[in-house]
């Protein structure tokens, strides 16, 4: 019902659906219809007048014959230009939603290439972009968008925006600036005003390998998420930008800044249960584990005293899986592993955002092996039915790789090793964290040096280097840390390091 308001609404906005005389005599006309004289504005406007009949009647073949009748005429170009942008506009949603989407879509660059076309259409073609795949329309199209409608910036879905983002940084000749760039004029934020300081990252840093110091000085103080800010500082593309702004990047003063923002936009939307949780991340970051389990365990009380949880917390049934994924880790952090794995399993049974639940079922797998669980770990990753993102795929194989060393499986060992190499690209850190598990510190080493070598991968590699907060953990928890330390103590990964970057310590967690 949703797609056929949206053709409808076309025919109202371009007010064609008035020139209707004489279409009702004409609804059997054959599917293979063709205008008689397409170059005739008059035989035209009564031919798109018989297609929005076709549309009015949800006959959606009828309505692309007749439509195709007019656009692919060899005299179309020659119809008044109004006229040329209500017929494409129109086929281009009809073949989209209801017949050939491949047709509709290049309809659609038809369209936008038009001078009437609107915003409305170019939110189509990102759509379309978006689930199609094609990352350089995506790209350009979000470009075009924020540069023509940036005070339309808040209007688009964030996971959209964040996901060409991500895409753009694949493509070739630094096509990320220009959307970045956009995306910075138009005061683009996150939900809750919150800056996307990992976008303004990116951007400084391609203007600085421009020579434009003044304007990535500015993009840059804009950058307030402390492990990016962190990042950062252990990257020495960033010096000169870290040099004229030191008390930005103090991470303490950081810190607190980040928290005390987390706590006032809470404050002021207590029906978030997603602020709520951002500023128990703030506290378990700052290794206050009592308060942050006192702060969840005040939410679940709320929670658990009423009957209608959505009332209380408006975003409960999408964030509700991660809240007491959080509870989860607070659990731990204080040694309450049993109760840890209990609120961990709950969680994996509700749904998330988009269907059934992959990343609690994921993180249970993990923090069974974590406990030495590894017959655990393995049944919670049979009950996953739902499909899983390239990088959930790469967590996946890693917890099934980890039970399968603790099972001296050394098949399965073979095998999830095998794909993790194969896939690394899809999750860097993860794959060197792997090899770490079964010990192979000569191929962590390498990998996690051919990262710092890479541009693209640096700022990541760079983070996971530095000197964090120790963390309560397992006994093999400990174990990795053991090993994660003596691999980054290597002199040549050590070297690898001063070449790019250096090592600080700090009074926060690890991200």
């Amino acid at each position: 019902m949703k797609t056929y308001f949206l053709v409808l609404g076309l025919l109202t906005i371009f007010n064609i659906t008035a020139c209707t005389a004489g279409s009702s005599k004409r609804t059997d006309r054959p599917a293979t219809v063709v205008a008689a004289d397409v170059g005739d504005p008059d035989a035209a406007t009564q031919e798109l007048a018989d297609a929005n009949q076709f549309v009015s009647q949800r006959d959606w073949p009828q309505a692309l014959a007749a439509l195709r009748g007019i656009v692919d005429a060899k005299k179309f170009n020659t119809l008044p230009g109004n006229l040329q942008y209500k017929a494409l506009a129109v086929a281009s949603r009809v073949a989209i939603y209801h017949a050939d989407p491949t047709l509709g879509y290049a309809y659609l660059a038809r369209v936008i290439a038009m001078p009437q076309a609107g915003y409305g259409d170019w939110w189509e073609r990102l759509r379309e972009a978006d689930q199609t795949d094609n990352t350089p329309d995506l790209v350009a199209t979000l470009t075009v968008m924020m540069q023509r409608w940036p005070e339309r910036s808040r209007q688009l879905d964030s996971d959209l925006i964040q996901r060409a983002m991500s895409q753009a940084k694949l493509l070739r000749n630094r096509a990320a600036l220009p959307l970045l760039q956009a995306l910075y004029d138009a005061q683009w934020k996150l939900k809750w005003d919150i800056e996307p300081s990992a976008a303004w990252r990116d951007l400084t840093l391609l203007l600085l390998e421009q020579g434009r110091f003044a304007e990535a000085q500015q993009v840059a103080s804009h950058v307030t998420d402390v492990y990016v800010l962190i990042a950062m500082r252990a990257d020495r593309r960033f010096d000169t930008v870290i040099a004229t702004s030191p008390g930005q990047f103090d991470i303490e003063a950081a810190t607190e800044r980040e928290f005390h923002a987390r706590q006032a936009a809470a404050d002021k939307t207590p029906q978030s249960l997603e602020l709520k949780s951002r500023v128990i991340d703030s506290l378990l970051h700052q290794q206050h584990f009592e308060a942050a389990l006192a702060a969840a365990d005040s939410v679940l009380l709320d929670l658990n005293s009423t009957n209608y949880p959505e009332k209380l917390y408006q975003d409960y049934y999408e964030k509700r899986s991660w809240f007491l994924n959080q509870r989860s880790i607070a659990l731990a952090r204080v040694g309450r592993w049993d109760e840890a794995v209990a609120q961990l399993i709950a969680a994996s049974r509700l749904n998330e955002k988009y269907g059934a639940n992959v990343d609690q079922l994921i993180n249970l797998g993990n923090l069974y092996c974590e406990l030495e669980r590894p017959h655990d770990a393995l049944a919670t990753l049979s009950t996953m039915v739902a499909a899983t993102s390239p990088f959930g795929a790469m967590q996946f194989e890693s917890v099934r790789l980890d039970a399968a060393e603790q099972l001296q499986d050394s098949e399965q060992v073979r095998r999830s090793l095998d794909y993790l190499r194969a896939h690394r690209a899809d999750a860097p850190a993860n794959y060197v964290d792997s090899l770490i598990v079964v010990n192979q510190l000569d191929q962590a080493a390498h990998a996690l040096i051919a990262q710092l070598v890479d541009k693209d991968l640096r700022q990541d590699a760079l983070l996971s280097v530095q000197g964090f907060a120790p963390i309560p953990g397992s006994p093999r928890d400990m174990a990795f840390d053991a090993r994660w330390g003596a691999m980054i103590a290597r002199p040549d990964v050590r070297a690898a390091i001063d070449k790019v970057g250096r090592v600080e310590s700090y009074r926060v967690e690890e991200p």
